[in-house]
């Protein structure tokens, strides 16, 4: 399954971009795409899952989002002219990508006439920051962990599922306490809670959520009950 901007698009036409493309291959922690930097080279993800982080004005590095294969990487700057406003680094590797000057891909995109497609993308992308912004806002810390875990997270497949809406969770419980504004050791009991619970399976390097509802309905539950103490 392909996501981001190639999910948007046929087979055929992925793989006529991913043939436009000189082959790069990324592995262990290696980033790809460094913010601040002014190249406006894109990377087209074949293989591999990344992270995406933003380096905020405290000097703490904090994650965003997950990749995984079929996105298009450093096309904002691309369409923009802009310096690179995020870091992006392999999460799971080795990272096979193919990658096109900006030029290259600005035209290519417009000969296959996917303009369109690509700004769809890119509307996406934004309402993406829109809804980050809002959970810093509006939601509790709870509810914030909750939809971290969901945003980080992958669809699963197959028999490993076990539900239709089943994800897996990469990253690590230190970035999502930076994500969501909470201290590890505060990240920690939340995530044996939702354990117990049985919300959630953790094991080596990976979380998974066993159903994205079932969170959304522990992490909202829990909220909840907090609130009545306080009101009591």
């Amino acid at each position: 399954m392909r996501l981001g901007f190639g999910g948007l698009l046929s087979d055929e036409q992925w793989q006529r971009l991913l043939q436009a493309g000189t082959r790069r291959g990324f592995r262990g922690s290696e980033r790809i795409i460094r913010q601040g930097d002014e190249d406006d080279t894109v990377y087209l993800l074949a293989h591999g899952t990344v992270k995406v982080s933003l380096l905020r004005s405290d000097g703490i590095e904090s994650l965003v989002a997950v990749r995984g294969p079929g996105e298009a990487l450093g096309e904002m700057a691309a369409l923009s002219g802009l310096p690179r406003t995020v870091t992006v680094s392999v999460l799971t590797g080795p990272c096979h990508t193919r990658a096109l000057s900006g030029e290259r891909f600005r035209r290519i995109v417009h000969d296959m006439g996917l303009d369109r497609v690509l700004w769809e993308h890119v509307v996406r992308r934004q309402q993406e920051s829109e809804a980050v912004r809002t959970e810093t806002a509006s939601l509790t810390s709870r509810e914030r962990l909750g939809e971290a875990m969901i945003r980080l997270s992958f669809p699963l497949h197959g028999v490993s599922a076990g539900a239709p809406d089943a994800r897996e969770l990469l990253v690590t419980q230190r970035e999502l306490g930076v994500a969501v504004g909470r201290s590890l050791s505060w990240v920690q009991g939340e995530i044996r809670k939702l354990r117990d619970e049985g919300v959630i399976a953790t094991k080596r390097g990976s979380i998974v959520i066993h159903s994205e509802e079932r969170l959304r309905k522990a992490v909202e539950s829990s909220t909840n009950s907090d609130n009545r103490r306080i009101v009591e």
